[in-house]
């Protein structure tokens, strides 16, 4: 408990330390003693007395202790005049300091110290440019090649200003603008139908090859369900019973080839009986299949007028192909295979429930792929897809777990080396029919397969895996090109848990001279734990380790500073090639848009890469509007950059070299043509009219000539996109 005095003291000291602070300051005031405080009311109070504050007798002993000049200098108080004085003075300083006067020593020097920053500046521009990734392609263009990407360029950002509308302002955007890459299902009709970057340039530019694609993904699944009208023995699967519109949303659903012996159960009676495992039990098959052509009628009788489907909603991928009307069954389960925008973008979902989802839609098509009729019929179709998008050599991964499809009775089964003979015998054929009609060089290498199987099977199962994988690239050298393991990354297993088994695998492939590359999917995740609480179980690690020859997505591959040394390409190092997957990236949550894709930064770091489609069927995408997004998702992107990507997706393949340096003749024919067809098309669009005195005029006249540019002609542009004059447009 403190006395009388100690509070007085502290008081004291207070006051002092107060003075102190402001001596120090260079501020002096006058000083109060104020004593007797404690005095009662009726004592006579001692008087104030003042002193100054620099008397020696008041000096304080802690001012002899402060590292400060003792002497203290009074304030000066400005008057109005010399402030306003001063602002004059560094208004004139900052004008002189704007415009150097000549023959000022002092300024002079200013001014070189001016140009030397500026030149700094540009240095960092220039050697940026000159060790950018795309820099060879730069580099070495034609001049075909720059006015094209002169073009390209003024296309896009005509597009992302006028055409979207979405730009930065302090106005509030209108509701019927778009985000020129923002989110890619949002702006799809757009894209599709207001965009000549889209329409008549990514779709016609050659894109080299396809090596990131899941087997059953590649054809629309409305072709599919047509394809299944023909088929007696197709049968669907329900996990519950369809007696009202909630069961509909709710339910699960799967197809699959059954013998024609099989019962055929009614899903929408109260009676019917399934649980979430009963497809795959063969003693439930008469219980609880329904054949698919049955359903579709009791479907409208239990749901009428129910899903039936808008017109001009006939071909989601836009592959200008002819229009499939669908039975309103069909248009209903065709939304249990395809993400839709609602689903992706709904604010409460999330990175496990997207791909919940995305796994429920790979199980319902499954069954209409795999029977022997439509297998061969897909791989035809799957070539012309590919055609008609400018690739010209595609590596497809079909899961091969099971170990065989149906034949088109659902009796006999085709094992795995049998639907790989039924690829090369589809590839022979069709390489015939295309070299017959002079189109070989549009798809000259045919396909080959990369063996896939789930991370998260135990590991018995998972040596027979590779086993069998050993077995059909012995049996099919030519067609089997690598070994991935697929599956959410967020779940078990990581690939470090079969470590032993695959470096198993890589010995006997050695001893049996198989040159089978690792190409797993790794880094499509945002906690990169391989499906651990362990950072250090990052799927990026193993593939690094285990010398993978490709990688899947790596999209979380920046948070390892030392991995990327592993992947960037160098004089003496091919590096580890990434296949990037921006719209399934996007759609499965790893990022919102392709402006929020690191694909720039791995590009910037050195890192190959190629761009790829993943799941066409269920992400509503195609190769050309993969191209399209990596266009518009960065202003660092140009023609040159599609032509490196294009160039490396051949230089990363699993083709043998003379068949790269082959493709990359085949390539650079298309792309020359593809150069000719923009500027041929669209370089008017570039060009103005001056008179004689190189002043610009609108129309043509007597002394009227018309010269290229490097910015786009604004009346001209709204003119070919057909919008009004002088007015932004909305969609």
């Amino acid at each position: 408990m403190r006395s009388e005095g100690d509070g007085k003291t502290t008081s004291d000291s207070s006051q002092r330390s107060l003075q102190g602070l402001l001596s120090k300051c260079g501020v002096f005031l006058p000083t109060f003693s104020v004593r007797g405080r404690r005095l009662s009311s009726d004592q006579d109070s001692p008087k104030p007395v003042m002193f100054l504050a620099d008397q020696n007798h008041k000096k304080r002993k802690r001012a002899s202790r402060s590292p400060l000049p003792s002497t203290r200098t009074p304030i000066t108080m400005a008057s109005p005049n010399d402030v306003v004085n001063e602002k004059e003075l560094i208004k004139q300083l900052f004008n002189d300091a704007l415009s150097p006067q000549q023959g000022n020593t002092s300024q002079g020097t200013e001014n070189k110290e001016l140009q030397q920053l500026k030149k700094e500046r540009d240095d960092l521009v220039k050697t940026e440019v000159e060790r950018s990734w795309d820099a060879e392609a730069t580099r070495t263009a034609s001049d075909k090649e720059i006015r094209t990407a002169v073009i390209v360029r003024g296309l896009r950002e005509f597009e992302r200003r006028v055409v979207f509308g979405n730009i930065a302002s302090e106005a509030i955007p209108h509701p019927d603008t778009r985000d020129m890459g923002g989110q890619f299902l949002t702006n799809k009709a757009k894209i599709e139908k207001d965009s000549i970057l889209f329409k008549h340039i990514a779709k016609a530019v050659p894109k080299g090859a396809l090596l990131h694609l899941h087997f059953n993904a590649e054809l629309n699944p409305e072709r599919l369900l047509a394809q299944a009208r023909s088929m007696e023995n197709m049968f669907v699967w329900s996990n519950m019973a369809l007696l009202s519109e909630s069961d509909l949303l709710l339910t699960e659903m799967m197809f699959k080839i059954m013998p024609s012996t099989t019962k055929s159960n009614n899903i929408f009676s109260q009676d019917f009986k399934t649980a979430s495992d009963s497809w795959k039990k063969p003693e439930c098959n008469n219980s609880v299949w329904m054949r698919w052509s049955e359903f579709t009628e009791a479907f409208e009788n239990k749901f009428p007028g129910k899903y039936v489907q808008p017109k001009g909603d006939q071909d989601q991928l836009n592959l200008n192909l002819e229009p499939i009307d669908l039975k309103p069954a069909e248009n209903w389960i065709l939304q249990k295979m395809v993400l839709s925008e609602a689903e992706a973008y709904d604010p409460h979902q999330t990175v496990n429930g997207v791909w919940a989802r995305f796994n429920q839609a790979t199980r319902c098509f499954k069954g209409l792929v795999n029977y022997r009729t439509v297998y061969e019929w897909y791989i035809d179709e799957a070539i012309n897809r590919m055609i008609d998008e400018k690739v010209m050599y595609a590596e497809l991964r079909p899961m091969l777990l099971d170990k065989s499809i149906p034949s088109d009775n659902g009796e006999k089964q085709v094992d795995n080396a049998g639907q790989m003979q039924l690829i090369l015998d589809c590839l022979e054929t069709k390489k015939a029919k295309l070299a017959k009609e002079g189109k070989l060089h549009l798809f000259p290498f045919g396909l080959k397969i990369i063996y896939c199987t789930p991370r998260s099977i135990p590991k018995p199962l998972m040596q027979r895996e590779m086993m069998d994988c050993i077995e059909l690239k012995s049996r099919f050298p030519k067609l089997i090109c690598g070994f991935d393991l697929v599956g959410a990354e967020d779940r078990p297993n990581h690939i470090g848990y079969y470590f032993e088994e695959l470096v198993a695998f890589q010995k006997i492939c050695k001893l049996k001279n198989l040159n089978i590359p690792f190409l797993f999917h790794a880094g499509e995740t945002l906690l990169d734990t391989g499906g651990s609480t362990d950072p250090k179980n990052s799927n990026l690690y193993d593939a690094v380790a285990l010398q993978s020859k490709r990688v899947g997505h790596g999209f979380s591959l920046l948070k390892h500073p030392q991995l990327v040394e592993k992947f960037k390409k160098t004089p003496n190092s091919p590096g580890i090639c990434i296949e990037l997957c921006p719209i399934s990236n996007e759609l499965l949550h790893l990022c919102r848009n392709i402006k929020e894709h690191p694909y720039p930064e791995l590009l910037a770091a050195g890192i190959p890469c190629t761009v790829n489609s993943d799941n066409p069927s269920l992400f509503s995408n195609s190769m050309s509007h993969e191209f399209y997004q990596i266009m518009v998702g960065s202003p660092t992107i140009s023609v040159h950059s599609w032509k490196q990507l294009a160039l490396w997706s051949l230089e990363y393949s699993c083709l043998s070299e003379e068949e790269k340096e082959q493709g990359k003749i085949y390539f650079m024919d298309a792309w020359n043509d593809f150069c000719d067809h923009v500027v041929r098309k669209y370089d008017h669009l570039f060009k103005i009219f001056v008179n004689h005195d190189g002043v610009e005029v609108q129309e043509q006249g007597p002394g009227v000539r018309e010269i290229s540019v490097n910015e786009i002609n604004e009346i001209r542009a709204r003119r070919e996109y057909g919008l009004p004059a002088t007015t932004v447009t909305t969609p």
